[in-house]
């Protein structure tokens, strides 16, 4: 007969399984927008992108990293990919001459209205099995979750 295994083993509650379930979530998530928004050219990291600027107006590079959680050299490409499609453009910045803010042009307007109805839609695919308040009640958890100070 073999001694117990004494290896250690974490408790058996759900928490200790938010990490690869948040991952496997994004992942299913990234995935299926990304093939609903192909046939319109763009991609989530430029669709996030236009988001932010839709909501908040031009913003610098450095904002929009923050608020999509990009590196640097990433957002710089995805800036540069809306610029050469016409779908945004960086001008100086009216309060650091430093720096230049991204704005949304027109088209970029345009193309944004089209790719919120495919979020839409997508949303509603990936969350169809759940009721209206499931639905909100993990909207609402993964906004905390988000804004959450960390320890």
């Amino acid at each position: 007969m073999n001694p117990p295994d004494s290896t250690p083993r974490p408790p058996a509650t759900s928490h200790v399984r938010v990490g690869p379930l948040l991952r496997l979530a994004q992942r299913r998530a990234a995935q299926t927008f990304a093939d609903a928004l192909r046939p319109l050219g763009i991609e989530g990291r430029h669709y996030g992108v236009l988001l932010n600027l839709d909501l908040h107006g031009p913003l610098s590079q450095r904002r929009l990293i923050d608020l999509t959680g990009s590196d640097k050299s990433s957002m710089v490409r995805t800036v540069d990919d809306l610029e050469t499609r016409g779908l945004a453009v960086r001008r100086p910045s009216p309060t650091d001459r430093r720096a230049y803010a991204v704005e949304i042009t027109e088209q970029g307007r345009a193309l944004f209205a089209e790719a919120s109805v495919v979020a839409g839609d997508v949303a509603a695919r990936l969350l169809g099995h759940m009721d209206e308040g499931e639905r909100d009640l993990l909207c609402t958890l993964l906004e905390r979750f988000v804004a959450a100070p960390e320890t």
